[in-house]
C-alpha cells in the first residue's frame, strides 16, 4: 500500500517484518528486551520519524512519552550543543553552573509547597527513590502501610515491583513487603474511593498512584482523588504521585495531577520522559521534611544531574512553559479531543480515554487493538502498542492541526479496516 502526503511517506513494498537490523539485534540481546515492533528508526524531527527506507510516519506516541517538545527540538539541539561546547560533558556530583541553572528553573515553575530537586535518570530510579523516602519517613513516624493500585506500574526494579500492579509481581526475587496494600483501580466512573477498606489510619504512611493508569490511560472518577486526598491529610499519610507519563503537559497542566481541578499538592513527585524531551533525565520533587531526614541516605548516582541532560531538560522546560507556545497547545488539545472522541462511533471501541494530548483507545480485545495499531503503521501512522487492548495515542505536543487531523482520519479508516478484517 503505497502513501504519499504531507506528512507520511510509505512505500509499496513496507511490511512489518523483522529486518536484517532487528534480527542482529535479537541475537545480542535477550527476548525480554526486545519487545517492540521491527521498526527502524533512523531519524526523527518534531512529530515525524523516518526509517532507512525512505518511509515515514506522523507519529502519535512521542517515542514513550518523551518527545514533548517534539524530536530533535531546535532549542533542544542548541542547548545540548553548546554544552558540548564548554567541554563539560561528565562531573559525576560536583557542583555546576548549568545543573544550578535547571534546578532554579524547575524550582521556580513548580508549586512552592516543593524546596528539594532528587536528579536521576529514569522513571525507575525515581519510583525507587520515593519509595525509600516513604520508607525513611515511615520508620520516623512509626507508620507502615503503602497503600497502591492493582494495574499500576511504576518501573522496572525490586522496590517498584514491590508497590508495581500486583501483589506477586515481584516473586521472582523471594522478597515481600507485607505492607504494601492493593486496592482496585476504579475503571468503573461510578467507583468511590473505598474508605472503609483501609489499614487503621494512624497506621498509613503513604499512597503512591499514578497520575492515570499508564496501559490505557485512565483517570480516576470524579471526585474520588477528592476524597483520597482528604482522608490522606486527615490521616496524616503521604501522597506520592507518579507523574512519569502525565508531567510536562502531556494532560495540558504542568504537571499531570494539577489536571484534576484539586487544590493541593503531592508530599513526593516522581518526574521523567517529558523533563528534558530527549536525554535520559528524572527527578523527585519534594520537601525537606522529608529529605533529609537522613542525610546519608545515596539520593544520587554516578550521571544524575549530568551536564549535557541539564542543558536538555532547561531548554525544553524554557520551550513548553512559554506563553506564546501554550496558547496554541491548548487550541490543538482541543481539536486532539474532538477528533479522538469521534472514533467512539465504531462498534469495536469499548470507550475512550482522552485528556491533554494523550488517549486510550479501549477495544473489545487485544486482537482489535493490535490490529488497529498494524493498520495505523501500514498507512503511516505510528501509535503505542500496548499489547493488551487499548491502543496509546499521545503525539509530541508540537504537533500542527493538519498533521493531528490527518492522523485521526488514519485511524479511523484503520479501525473500519479492522472491523471489516473481524467479521469475515
Amino acid at each position: 500500500m503505497k502513501i504519499s502526503t504531507k506528512f507520511r511517506k510509505i512505500k509499496d513494498d513496507f511490511n512489518i517484518e523483522p529486518t536484517r537490523l532487528s534480527k542482529r539485534l535479537n541475537e545480542m540481546e535477550p527476548a525480554a528486551v526486545l519487545r517492540q515492533l521491527p521498526i527502524t528508526w533512523a531519524r526523527a524531527e518534531d512529530f515525524t520519524v523516518y526509517d532507512d527506507k525512505g518511509n515515514q510516519w506522523i507519529d502519535m506516541t512521542s517515542g514513550i512519552f518523551v518527545a514533548n517538545a517534539g524530536h530533535s527540538n531546535p532549542s533542544i539541539k542548541k542547548a545540548i550543543q553548546d554544552q558540548l561546547d564548554k567541554d563539560l560533558l561528565f562531573a559525576y556530583n560536583y557542583p555546576t553552573d548549568i545543573r544550578n541553572k535547571f534546578l532554579n528553573k524547575m524550582l521556580d515553575i513548580s508549586p512552592k509547597s516543593f524546596d528539594k530537586v532528587i536528579l536521576l535518570n529514569s522513571g525507575s530510579e525515581a519510583v525507587d527513590i520515593a519509595y525509600k523516602l516513604i520508607k525513611q519517613w515511615s520508620r520516623k513516624n512509626n507508620r507502615k502501610y503503602i497503600i497502591t493500585f492493582t494495574g499500576s506500574y511504576h518501573g522496572r526494579g525490586l522496590s517498584n515491583d514491590l508497590i508495581c500492579g500486583r501483589k506477586n509481581k515481584a516473586a521472582w526475587s523471594g522478597v515481600e513487603d507485607k505492607d504494601v496494600v492493593f486496592i482496585d483501580f476504579p475503571y468503573d466512573e461510578s467507583t468511590s474511593f473505598p474508605e472503609d477498606k483501609m489499614p487503621p489510619s494512624d497506621e498509613i504512611a503513604a499512597f503512591v498512584l499514578e497520575t492515570f493508569q499508564g496501559w490505557g490511560a485512565w483517570f480516576y472518577p470524579p471526585g474520588y482523588l477528592e476524597s483520597l486526598v482528604k482522608f490522606a491529610r486527615r490521616s496524616g499519610a503521604l501522597v506520592c504521585f507518579d507523574d512519569l507519563q502525565g508531567g510536562f503537559y502531556r494532560l495540558g497542566t504542568l504537571y499531570g495531577y494539577q489536571s484534576y481541578g484539586l487544590d493541593f499538592d503531592p508530599d513526593i513527585l516522581c518526574l521523567g520522559k517529558g523533563l528534558s524531551s530527549s536525554l535520559p533525565i528524572s527527578a523527585v520533587l519534594s520537601r525537606a521534611d522529608i529529605t533529609e531526614i537522613d542525610t546519608y541516605a545515596d539520593l544520587h548516582g554516578t550521571h544524575s544531574g549530568n551536564p549535557l541532560c541539564c542543558a536538555a531538560a532547561l531548554a525544553n522546560l524554557e520551550f513548553l512553559s512559554d506563553m506564546e507556545f501554550q496558547a496554541e497547545f491548548k487550541k490543538r488539545c482541543r481539536i486532539f479531543k474532538d477528533g479522538i472522541k469521534n472514533l467512539s462511533r465504531h462498534k469495536s471501541i469499548r470507550s475512550i480515554n482522552v485528556r491533554g494530548m494523550i488517549a486510550g483507545i479501549i477495544t473489545s480485545d487485544e486482537e482489535a487493538a493490535t490490529s488497529i495499531v498494524f493498520n495505523a503503521i501500514k498507512r503511516g501512522v505510528l501509535t503505542v502498542w500496548t499489547q493488551r487492548n487499548s491502543v496509546k495515542i499521545a503525539p509530541p505536543l508540537t504537533i500542527t492541526e493538519d498533521a493531528i487531523a490527518e492522523a485521526i482520519a488514519v485511524l479511523d479508516e484503520s479501525v473500519s479496516e479492522s472491523e471489516k478484517f473481524s467479521r469475515k
